[in-house]
């Protein structure tokens, strides 16, 4: 009996790290860049959107870098980076917000049922990045 049980103990062990594998390999890596160097930004930039890494629609939850680490190649320079992975295959919606506190969306970049979005490949080899403008689509 006690071998059956750590047989099954392995075939779950086995079964999640093929679970965890197979999600890897799934999620593509997008690298955000937006413009924000004619803002005053007294906080940081945040991103939000249609994702759980973009704080699904909770505005000022996923701060960007505009400090040199994170991905962000120039510190203080208006360019506020990050990286994050989502799932290959999906439409990702999203917009930027400035400085506020987390649920409050002003101010914010304000394009009524219209957000910016990029549509992830199903395969994909290599990371996607993406520059914005704050403010302009």
């Amino acid at each position: 009996w006690d071998s059956g049980g750590a047989f099954a103990a392995d075939a779950s062990s086995s079964q999640t790290q093929g679970a965890m594998a197979q999600s890897q390999k799934e999620m593509a890596t997008i690298f955000f860049q937006v413009d924000a160097s004619q803002l005053q930004v007294p906080k940081a930039i945040y991103i939000v959107g249609n994702q759980e890494a973009l704080g699904n629609w909770t505005p000022n939850v996923i701060k960007m870098y505009d400090d040199g680490t994170h991905g962000d190649e120039i510190k203080s320079d208006g360019i506020w980076s990050l990286e994050m992975h989502v799932p290959l295959g999906t439409k990702v919606e999203y917009k930027y917000t400035n400085s506020r506190i987390e649920g409050m969306w002003v101010p914010s970049e304000e394009f009524p049922g219209n957000n910016r979005e990029i549509m992830v490949p199903a395969k994909l080899t290599e990371r996607l990045k993406v520059l914005d403008k704050f403010g302009v689509k």
